[in-house]
């Protein structure tokens, strides 16, 4: 009997080394928003999230305006979703023709830095909508802490360089331990079919 923890899938070397490199450079000299250290319901952004996040980090969105950081951020998702439809071909809808399956919808890619003592409290992502997946492309690894965990016990800790996904909703809780040593960089997008921005 399959177990949640096997729908949580990863990507490992998802641009080559040269464009990695210069993504991670790009990343790490973006002028990020300011730290963000939500408390309470009431400080965060989006009004409809259920649950009470708590952390300490920064979330820039990555726009089109943005130019080389954008389009290897975007050139890494374009190899991946197809590796992303096959693992979760069963679940997904389909568009016509038979057998073409199209994400048309987008949260944005949103650059997420975190510095030493920053953290993500447990939570799922449940804005999006029901066939969305999240996808985390984790930029580098030399830092220390920083691991996600599912439900409080399950590890994900992939190397720099790969994306990570899993099913945006209640069933994947997750966190992201406090980094103890470093700086953790990270791109996150949803994928759906109903919220979000068109790729157009």
């Amino acid at each position: 009997m399959k177990q949640l923890s096997d729908y949580i899938f990863h990507f490992e070397d998802v641009l080559n080394k040269e464009e990695h490199s210069r993504l991670l450079h790009l990343a790490k000299t973006h002028k990020h928003d300011p730290l963000t250290c939500p408390e309470r319901q009431e400080d965060l952004e989006d009004e409809y999230a259920y649950y009470d996040l708590q952390g300490t980090r920064s979330h820039t969105p990555l726009e089109p305006e943005d130019g080389e950081i954008y389009d290897l951020t975007h050139k890494a998702m374009m190899r991946t979703l197809p590796k992303i439809y096959q693992k979760y071909k069963d679940f997904l809808p389909y568009s016509a023709p038979p057998g073409d399956i199209d994400y048309d919808k987008y949260s944005g890619y949103w650059l997420c830095k975190y510095p030493t003592g920053g953290f993500l409290s447990f939570h799922a992502d449940v804005d999006a909508d029901a066939a969305s997946v999240t996808c985390i492309f984790l930029l580098n690894d030399d830092f220390e802490g920083g691991e996600v965990y599912f439900w409080g016990e399950h590890k994900v800790d992939p190397p720099a360089n790969s994306i990570h996904v899993y099913p945006s909703n209640h069933l994947f809780p997750h966190e992201v331990k406090p980094v103890t040593k470093g700086e953790r960089y990270s791109i996150v997008v949803w994928f759906g079919y109903h919220k979000g921005y068109d790729w157009s």
